[in-house]
């Protein structure tokens, strides 16, 4: 799907995606020299599954920051 990065702040690039939504991803993960206005294409993979507990963990990283390496 196609996106338009809206922003990039403290390490992360908002994504406004084609059709309505947003995405959040850590500007670190995108291809070098991507910056505010540019389109983009965002393609979703799966890649398995995780344990509610394991959700919760990784949503906990988040919030506190812990997944920054700034």
């Amino acid at each position: 799907m196609r996106g338009f990065v809206d922003r990039v702040i403290d390490g992360v690039a908002v994504v406004l995606l084609d059709g309505g939504g947003r995405a959040y991803l850590p500007s670190d993960h995108l291809p070098p020299g991507i910056e505010a206005g540019n389109v983009v294409d965002v393609t979703v993979s799966p890649l398995g599954s995780m344990s509610v507990d394991e959700v919760a963990e990784l949503i906990e990283r988040l919030r506190s920051g812990e997944h920054r390496h700034d």
